[in-house]
């Protein structure tokens, strides 16, 4: 079998050709550096330093009928100093006792001790911890029984 083109149709000239090529590669670029940079402008801090907070241990223990003692030592394993704001006990915002430290230098532990509402032994209670930066710690503490004196 012998195909013959026809003669009185043309391609595209090399040129041509060529320069769609490259702009269809600078195109494709283009949109993937502005995917890429809008992914990571925001996922990272533009500072280079992060807060970073865990909890060592935690005492949840009820005062009164009314009140209840929360101590946590929170470890800042983070590369900044963070200041710890506030408190969100199931939700209810509390601010940590004056008596307190509530700066938190980069690799250390302090205790930080919030009165809030009332609790009861065997209850787990939703804790969030909310640094001035935005560093958030968050996790669950279960009520203990108050030790009778």
């Amino acid at each position: 079998m012998n195909f013959k083109l026809p003669k009185c149709k043309k391609g595209v000239s090399p040129i041509i050709a060529t320069l769609l090529l490259i702009v269809i590669a600078v195109a494709a670029a283009v949109v993937t550096y502005s995917f890429v940079m809008g992914f990571i402008g925001t996922s990272t801090n533009p500072s280079g330093q992060q807060g970073q907070l865990s909890y060592d241990s935690y005492s949840l223990k009820s005062i009164d009928d009314e009140n209840g003692n929360l101590t946590v030592f929170i470890r800042n394993i983070g590369s900044k100093s963070v200041t710890v704001q506030y408190c969100y006990f199931n939700n209810e915002r509390y601010t940590p006792s004056d008596t307190t430290t509530t700066t938190i230098q980069p690799g250390k532990a302090v205790p930080i001790i919030v009165t809030v509402g009332p609790v009861t032994a065997g209850t787990g209670y939703n804790v969030r911890f909310v640094c001035t930066d935005g560093t958030i710690l968050e996790f669950t503490a279960v009520a203990s029984s108050a030790v009778a004196s």
